[in-house]
């Protein structure tokens, strides 16, 4: 049995009009998301911070293609929110970066630096990520997810 790929949308068929197509895809893009927060909030993992970021930035883009078919104000509002949530990932998974390509360079090179940059980077990453978790755990419960799940029913 072949595992369905993760861009595809159960459902989808070209039979259905577009308000249709978007209110199944949205959900299942929401879904994805949602199921990812959860796993990340359960371990905080790089992988799963991966995932999160994956399925803000498929909601997101898809919510792009869709936004003639709702309610503007409360599309918009659900939108930005999104788009804050996808940054935040971002600068969290900037850090883990940056500390990867720090210890390379430190390894690789045998130079001198400054002992003080990976504390400082794992404190930031640590702020960082104590605000995600706090984003995500607010983003669970919104009333902007609320009025945004209602526009997909």
């Amino acid at each position: 049995m072949s595992k369905q790929k993760k861009w595809k949308i159960k459902g989808l068929r070209k039979e259905k009009n577009l308000y249709n197509i978007s209110r199944l895809v949205l959900s299942q893009r929401l879904n994805s998301l949602t199921e990812s927060i959860n796993e990340f909030l359960k371990s905080e993992s790089e992988e799963n911070l991966h995932d999160v970021r994956i399925a803000l930035r498929r909601l997101r883009y898809n919510m792009e293609i869709f936004e003639t078919c709702f309610d503007k104000k409360k599309f918009i509002s659900f939108y930005k929110y999104i788009a804050d949530l996808q940054d935040l990932t971002g600068s969290k998974r900037d850090l883990d970066v940056l500390e990867g390509n720090y210890k390379t360079l430190i390894s690789d090179s045998k130079i001198e630096a400054d002992k003080t940059v990976p504390q400082k980077i794992a404190e930031k990453k640590s702020e960082l990520n104590e605000k995600l978790k706090l984003e995500l755990m607010k983003f669970r419960h919104s009333e902007l997810l609320g009025e945004f799940s209602k526009l997909l029913e």
